[in-house]
């Protein structure tokens, strides 16, 4: 079996008495688009905090590219080349959307004291963020202020801050909230763009069609523990997935 990009083996996440994650194991294979699922409070953010390094695990262990890497600070986690979008997208609102990407390679150029105080509008930088506006649709943009870009630009425009850092894995947090259908398949495409350009994607996701569609295989959370692990047609037809998003009650009504 192939080293997986990601591995998080009996990973668990206690605020007091909440057990917000509890023994969660899965992989993430090297290209893949990994669903993680699940109702409100499955967990899910949590896990990706943990990812990331937001937050330091209760106990189990984070495997990244064979590298142990829970515990480890958000920036060192980043410098792996990790990098994740949020739910709420909060640009510099008074930053240009081209200033927002340099600002996030900032990940790239400063990792020593020595560079802070150095220009970051060189034009090779300029030229990188520019490649990234291009790649996710918002080059016609770069000039203009962040604050006045309606959401769906603004989730092109937290992608591609994410990409700035994230050269190898990809944490999409609820990028398709709130977007219109047309919008939606746009962002499908470009995430599947992103993984034939060689990166791995994981992402949260409340919309089951999109999941379903998008994802190569899904990871399902329920109450902070593993309830499913599989391809879309086996979670699609797994009955305590049903019943989670659904209720005995809502899986007899559906039925």
């Amino acid at each position: 079996m192939n080293r997986p990009l990601l591995e998080m083996v009996g990973l668990s996440k206690h605020f007091g008495g909440l057990r917000a994650v509890d023994g969660v194991s899965f992989r993430v294979e090297p290209g893949e688009i990994l669903g993680l699922l699940g109702p409100n409070g499955a967990g899910k953010t949590v896990c990706f905090n943990l990812i990331s390094g937001v937050y330091k695990p209760t106990a189990g262990q984070i495997t990244f590219d064979g590298q142990r890497t829970d515990g480890f600070p958000p920036h060192v986690i980043a410098g792996l080349g990790i990098g994740r979008t949020f739910q709420i997208v909060k640009p510099f609102a008074h930053l240009t959307v081209l200033e927002n990407v340099l600002a996030a390679r900032g990940i790239v150029r400063y990792r020593d004291l020595s560079k802070i105080w150095s220009s970051w509008k060189t034009p090779v930088e300029q030229r990188e963020a520019l490649s990234l506006l291009e790649q996710v649709g918002l080059s016609g943009l770069a000039e203009r202020p962040a604050g006045l870009l309606p959401l769906g630009n603004l989730r092109r425009l937290e992608i591609a801050r994410a990409l700035a850092v994230g050269s190898r894995l990809l944490l999409l947090d609820e990028s398709f909230s709130g977007l219109r259908h047309e919008e939606i398949t746009q962002l499908e495409d470009l995430i599947r763009g992103i993984r034939a350009a060689g990166l791995t994607v994981l992402l949260i996701e409340h919309n089951m069609r999109v999941a379903m569609g998008l994802c190569d295989r899904l990871v399902v959370l329920d109450h902070g523990r593993k309830l499913a692990d599989g391809r879309p047609a086996e979670i699609r037809a797994n009955e305590a997935v049903i019943e989670a998003y659904l209720g005995r009650k809502g899986r007899a009504h559906a039925a």
